[in-house]
Order: C-alpha cells, then sequence, then structure tokens
C-alpha cells in the first residue's frame, strides 16, 4: 500500500522532530539507504552502514541525532531509528480491512459462538468453539472443539487449531502452522511395539503472541502447553507437549524443545537450538543458534554450545583428538598428582 503521506505526518505519527525538510513534502515508499529515492523514507540505525548516509537519495531519514550533521537530506529524528522504521512499516502495510461475516463456503458448527465483527474467510471449518471480536480467520484454516480465539486474533491461511486450544488479544498464527497435536507420548509394550498415551491437555498461549509459518505445538498429556504473552516464535519450530515458554521470550527458526520443559522470561533462543526435556532454564537466557542444551541452566546470561565449520581435514584430525579426550584428562590427573606429590 503506498504511504503518500507528508513528512509532517510522519513526524506527528512516530513522534519524532523533523529536521531540514518542509512539513508539506509527500513521501510514497520505503528503501536502503543506498535505494531509496526522493519519494521514499529509510532509516539508518546501525554505525556500519552510516557511510551510505551522506551519497543518500531519500526523501527523509529517520536517525538519531548523532547522525543528523551528516544527513543531506530530510531527517525525523528520534531515539530509537529501528523502532521508528518498523512501527512506520506496519502503517504502510496496513491492509483493507476483510469482509466481517462467514464466507459462504466455510463449515462452521450450530454449536460455535462467533462475534459479528469477526471474518471467516473462504473453506475454513469450525467446530464448537468461541471466536471473539475482530478476529480473522483467512482461507482453508481448520479449528477443533472448545477453542477461543480472543479479540482481535488472525490466523493467516491454512492454519488448523486442533480441540482445547486457547489464543490471547492480538496474537498471530501464520500459514501452515499447527497448535494441539499431539504430543510424543507412547509407552513400550512388553511383547514389543508401543502404546498409544492419550494427550488429555489443551494449548494456552498468551496475548500479543507471534507464531511463524509451519510451527508445531504439542497438547499437552495432562495439563496444558503453555505459551506466554508477547512471545515471539519463528518458522519451523517444534514445541513439545507441556512445554512452558515465559513472556517475552524469543524464539528463532527450526529450534526443537522436548517435552517438560520450561523455559524462563525475556529468553533469546538462537536458531537451530536444541533443548532437552524435563529442564529448566532462567529468565533472561540467551542461546546461541545451534545450542544444544541438555541440562538446567540456573543462571541468566549467554550460552553456546555449537563448534563452527572448519576445513573438512582439520576437523577429522580435532574429531579423532576428541574422542581420546577422557584419557588425555585421565593422564593430566596423574601428571598433576606427581607433581603435587614431589613439592
Amino acid at each position: 500500500m503506498p504511504l503518500e503521506k507528508n513528512l509532517g505526518t510522519l513526524a506527528e505519527l512516530l513522534q519524532a522532530e523533523l529536521k531540514n525538510g518542509d512539513p508539506q513534502t509527500v513521501v510514497s515508499g520505503a528503501a536502503t539507504l543506498e535505494a531509496a529515492t526522493s519519494q521514499d523514507v529509510t532509516f539508518l540505525a546501525d554505525e556500519k552502514y552510516a557511510h551510505h548516509l551522506p551519497a543518500t537519495k531519500a526523501g527523509v531519514v529517520i536517525l538519531s541525532q548523532a547522525h543528523l550533521a551528516v544527513c543531506p537530506t530530510a531527517a525525523l529524528v528520534c531515539e530509537h531509528p529501528k523502532l521508528a522504521f518498523a512501527k512506520l512499516l506496519q502503517y504502510m502495510g496496513q491492509k483493507k480491512p476483510p469482509a466481517l461475516g462467514i464466507h459462504p463456503t466455510a463449515q462452521v458448527s450450530p454449536e460455535s459462538c462467533i462475534h459479528e465483527t469477526a471474518s471467516i474467510g473462504p473453506y475454513c471449518v469450525i467446530g464448537a468453539s468461541k471466536i471473539g471480536p475482530g478476529v480473522v480467520i483467512e482461507a482453508h484454516s481448520i479449528i477443533g472443539d472448545r477453542c477461543s480465539l480472543a479479540e482481535k486474533v488472525r490466523l493467516h491461511a491454512r492454519v488448523t487449531l486442533y480441540d482445547d486450544v486457547c489464543l490471547g488479544v492480538s496474537t498471530v498464527v501464520h500459514s501452515g502452522t499447527v497448535i494441539g497435536s499431539d504430543g510424543f507420548g507412547f509407552v513400550p509394550k512388553q511383547t514389543g511395539g508401543w502404546e498409544k498415551m492419550p494427550q488429555v491437555g489443551g494449548v494456552r498461549i498468551g496475548d500479543r503472541v507471534d507464531i511463524g509459518a509451519n510451527t508445531t505445538i504439542d497438547r499437552g498429556a495432562l495439563s496444558h502447553t503453555v505459551i506466554g504473552n508477547d512471545v515471539i516464535l519463528d518458522n519451523l519450530i517444534q514445541i513439545a507437549h507441556n512445554v512452558e515458554i515465559g513472556d517475552g521470550t524469543a524464539m528463532a527458526a527450526c529450534t526443537a524443545v522436548a517435552g517438560s520443559t520450561k523455559i524462563g522470561r525475556r529468553c533469546m533462543i538462537g536458531g537451530a537450538s536444541l533443548i532437552s526435556g524435563h529442564i529448566v532454564i532462567v529468565d533472561d537466557v540467551h542461546l546461541a543458534g545451534g545450542t544444544g542444551v541438555s541440562n538446567h541452566i540456573k543462571e541468566k546470561g549467554i550460552y553456546a554450545s555449537a563448534i563452527t565449520a572448519r576445513p573438512v581435514e582439520q576437523w577429522r584430525r580435532n574429531l579423532a583428538r576428541f574422542h581420546h579426550l577422557d584419557e588425555l584428562g585421565k593422564r593430566v590427573k596423574k601428571i598433576e598428582q606427581r607433581i603435587e606429590e614431589s613439592l
């Protein structure tokens, strides 16, 4: 959607101070510092891109006071330029409101309760569930029984909610995500094979949660799987049964969390991290990408365990030495003992 707003309006919207520009100048797009034209808004937040600022052709640059002196064009000065630019893109990306009501092709249970301001898209299937005001459910999404979608929840196309899933206010779920599928609950039989352990819990997701595409959140075995308020989950994440994730935690793509693990508030989980089951991670823990966690993390801080890429021959030598670490450790211990005895 074209922006087509003047700089005075943008300054008011972003609570920024307009410098070196005419409040009536109109801009209609957004771009990088390098690619921006006189019709575009851009921003500078990272010092490593500051060398692009003197040559920018942008109509206006969102920046901090520290960079104003070298800005060749109009500037919107604020304390947090990247945050302001994010708000601007949200404003620009606002879509036409969907049609209210239920599309003729949708299949809706007569036991459902759907608010008159909700929008149910083509070919959706809605069970005996409660759909709140302002909810948008896009095409081909499926909602089971005993679900509850609070005000302004948005399900993008092809989202599946099994039975007993509750989503909080303004939560967004992207395409292909499945919430409430069975956890990995099986009991080995004495005669071989497996006995299915029914998963009878549900899923409880808080307010303002953003869940990426093709992510899976399993239902609880007995109690619920719980995702707190303001959590952001990237694409292709696996959350197992009875996991609890605290408010404000962010988790990047391809991370997997095994069952009954508790992750605290404001944690940052790097992509492709693997977190074992039945452990506790306290508040304010940061995991670097590819980190494996198999024990409790009891103190806040930054943790990492991934081995970075090396030339294959060097990696093979390191791997061969790795398998002798126990032997080497024992030898070092003996040497230390001898040194102590000789003193």
